[in-house]
Formats: C-alpha cells, sequence, structure tokens
C-alpha cells in the first residue's frame, strides 16, 4: 500500500468519525497516522515529532511522499516502497446501536476511531483478529469473516451486541451505549404511535435501519413499575435494547453493574427495584417482569371503537375507523347503530328557538337595549371599547367610546342626561346582557 492510499484510507475513517458526531483534529489524526507507518519512516516521524509548532495533516503527508520517493530510488523500484501499514479493519467492531440523523451512524469500536496494530518487521509479534478472536493466524483485514454478517465469534463471553447481527431473542438487554430503546416487537409496547420523523438506527458497520413506531414498555418491578418511554419499534432489529441512560433518567434510578449480577434503584430511597442476572457477559432484563404485562393484555378485551372515539377527541366514526386501518390499531367488533356518544350529543346539539316577542314601544325611552362591545386593538385615541345604547321606539342609537370598562356606568349617567333633556321623558327600562 502505497503513502497516498494509506493516508487516503486514513482520512476517510477520520470523515466517518466526523459524520458520527466525534471529529479529530490533526494532531490525533497524524498520531493516527504514525501508528501504522513501519520502521523506514521513523526519520519522518521524529522530524514531525520534534517540531516545536504544530504540524498539519497536509505538510506532513508531503514529507511522507517525498520520503516515499527517495525510498523508490534507493531501493530501484518507481512504483512501490518497503512501506508496510497494517491498518485493522473496521469490520464489525462496535455494533451498539445509536439513533442518527439520515445516513449518520456512530460505532464503539475502539471507541470509534479504529484499532491500529504496528507490527516489528520480524513479524514474531502475535496480531489477534478483531472479528474472529484467532490470535497469530492473520489480521482483521485478511479475515474471511469480515463481510459475514452472521458470523459471531466462537468465544460466548463476547458480547454478540457489538457485532451489529442479533439473533432472535425476546429478551430486553440493558445497553450503555444505546442511545435509544429498540425494540423489533410492536407488539411488547402498551401504547404506540406511526413514526413520522427522518431518524434510522445505525450500527457500526454503516447501515441504517428504519423506524416506524415509536412507543411505551412497561416493566413490572416489585417495588414499582420501570416505564421505558420512546422506545423505537425498529422491524429489522431482532434484539430488543434499554438505553441505561434513559431509564435512569426517566424513572429517576440508578443502575449498578457486578460481574454476576446488576441492580436498578431508586436515586433517592437507595431501595431496589429490579435485580437481574448477569448471562454470557449481557446483563438481561428479568423476563418475568415483562410478563406480567402481557398475561394482563391478553387477559383484557380489546379497546371499543368508542374508546377509540373518546381517546381521538370525538371525532366522526368514519375518522376513527381510518386512524385505526391506517395505523393497524386493534379493535373490538362493534356495531354502529347501538353506539351513541353523549357528549357529542350534547356539544353538537342546537339551542331551542326563542319565542316571538309581542311587546312594542308606544314612544321614545320606554324601552332602551344597551351593550357593551370589547376589547379591541386600541384606536387613535386608546379607547378599547364601546357602549351602544338603542331607543327601542326609534331605533335611533348612541355610541359612547371607553378606555377600560368601569367607565360604563359614568357613560350612562350621561346618556340618561343628554336623552331625558332633549326628548323631555324618562327612561322607563333598560335591557342588556349583564
Amino acid at each position: 500500500m502505497s503513502i497516498d492510499e494509506y493516508v487516503g484510507k486514513m482520512k476517510a475513517y477520520a470523515d466517518e468519525l466526523a459524520a458520527a458526531g466525534k471529529a479529530l483534529d490533526d494532531e490525533e489524526l497524524i498520531s493516527y497516522i504514525i501508528t501504522g507507518l513501519d520502521l523506514d519512516y521513523n526519520p519522518v516521524i521524529s522530524t514531525a515529532l520534534g517540531r516545536v509548532d504544530p504540524i498539519s495533516v497536509t505538510e506532513f503527508t508531503s514529507q511522507l511522499l517525498a520520503f516515499e520517493q527517495r525510498l523508490n530510488l534507493y531501493q530501484g523500484s518507481s512504483s512501490s516502497s518497503s512501506f508496510s501499514a497494517n491498518v485493522a479493519s473496521r469490520g464489525r467492531g462496535g455494533g451498539r446501536m445509536f439513533r442518527g440523523r439520515g445516513a449518520r451512524g456512530r460505532g464503539n469500536g475502539g471507541r470509534g476511531r479504529g484499532n491500529f496494530n504496528n507490527n516489528s518487521s520480524s513479524g514474531k509479534q502475535k496480531v489477534q483478529c478483531q472479528i474472529c478472536k484467532k490470535v497469530g493466524v492473520h489480521t482483521a483485514s485478511e479475515c474471511w469473516h469480515r463481510f459475514d454478517e452472521n458470523f459471531v465469534p466462537e468465544d460466548k463471553s463476547v458480547n454478540v451486541a457489538n457485532y451489529g447481527e442479533y439473533g432472535v431473542d425476546s429478551n430486553w438487554y440493558t445497553d450503555t451505549g444505546a442511545s435509544d430503546h429498540v425494540t423489533g416487537e410492536m407488539d411488547k409496547m402498551v401504547i404506540r404511535d406511526r413514526y413520522h420523523g427522518g431518524d434510522q438506527v445505525h450500527t457500526a458497520n454503516g447501515s441504517g435501519m428504519d423506524i416506524e413506531h415509536i412507543g411505551h414498555v412497561i416493566c413490572h418491578a416489585p417495588g414499582r413499575k420501570i416505564h421505558l418511554k420512546n422506545v423505537l419499534h425498529v422491524p429489522s432489529a431482532a434484539k430488543n435494547l434499554v438505553s441505561v441512560h434513559k431509564l435512569a433518567a426517566d424513572n429517576n434510578a440508578y443502575l449498578e453493574f457486578h460481574p454476576n449480577f446488576f441492580l436498578i434503584k431508586d436515586r433517592i430511597t437507595k431501595k431496589i427495584l429490579l435485580e437481574g442476572t448477569c448471562r454470557g457477559g449481557l446483563y438481561p432484563m428479568p423476563a418475568a417482569a415483562f410478563k406480567n404485562k402481557q398475561a394482563f393484555a391478553a387477559s383484557s378485551s380489546l379497546p371499543s371503537l368508542e374508546m377509540w372515539h373518546s381517546r381521538l377527541g370525538h371525532p366522526s366514526f368514519d375518522v376513527v375507523q381510518q386512524v385505526l386501518s391506517s395505523n393497524k390499531l386493534p379493535c373490538s367488533s362493534y356495531s354502529r347503530e347501538t353506539i351513541v356518544c353523549d357528549s357529542c350529543q350534547m356539544a353538537k346539539s342546537h339551542q331551542l328557538p326563542y319565542q316571538r316577542s309581542l311587546s312594542k314601544s308606544m314612544s321614545p325611552l320606554e324601552l332602551v337595549h344597551s351593550d357593551v362591545w370589547g376589547h379591541a386593538i386600541d384606536s387613535f385615541g386608546n379607547y378599547k371599547y364601546y357602549v351602544s345604547f338603542i331607543d327601542d321606539y326609534s331605533k335611533f342609537t348612541w355610541i359612547y367610546l371607553l378606555k377600560h370598562k368601569s367607565e360604563v356606568f359614568d357613560k350612562f349617567h350621561e346618556f340618561q342626561q343628554l336623552a331625558e333633556w332633549q326628548l323631555n321623558k324618562k327612561i322607563l327600562a333598560i335591557q342588556s346582557d349583564w
């Protein structure tokens, strides 16, 4: 492998880390490039490390290319050098699941920065393959299992969750590297809704898995219920993962991991809420804690159409049927003729018409109608309300602008003095809506 190819591959790894939210600066990238270089490049490495001012990746690459050309001249070869860079293939190292936008993913193999082995030229150092875990046979780049997604190492104590492919398993496994709860079984969720976002669940190999639903799962612990909120339903995921961070944050609890067991404790009282055992290097949640929920769900009847009608805010039954069918929600059999919603009947009913009034005014000011209107946008004179007085006999109207509602009574006295003085009559009755 030439220097140009090697540095290009290292920059590609750095770009993947940057896309996953773990960007490398020039100093870190140069240190990883140096790790994979052969002993022949020690003069360039010593010069770069001995500099007082920092060196950029571009400048360091230029020095390596120039040194490679000199090696080619000395060795009489213009096509390749004795350069040897043993770079461990990324393979599937680190399969913990993370939620990211679009095609962005994050792995956990070697903290997401690759795993590089510097072999001496003597070849006596035994290297362990990062994929099949065999020692001294080959490196990860030469492993014949590196493209086999179904391969699991023979060492059963290795966490199979770190290999991106999950066996069929109905248990829930705690995972400190998972940013969200993930399940491939929609039936495990008590409440669920269609997911309309653009996120995907990614593993270290970069493959994205679509999210179809988001819901809620309840774990029945002896002390109290433990809630798994915002569980992502990913049909292609065959293992159920519990995000340790989200479980602790949503339940005001903390987890203790021991070699043979783990504990979930209340953060305030320190009381043990749930205890589980370690199996094969994994920490699964007790299956009995989830069976109670499943037994309860099996024994309870399916929600009726009337219940869904109430849950969805009392829409028409045609809309309810459309929502249930589009989201594949369960519903018991029903008969439209027998469903009557009292709330809808009262809310959508109309008031009975008023009786026709037979009263008739025979002279002005015998009956005056009054009403207050507002609040409105401030007018030019900062008025927000007005009060009107309408004579029932002549339909003549007086309007008084108000800045505050408390001025209504004063304006009535002003209107009374004006109207009674002009018409030489007394106001006999006032009608308003209070």
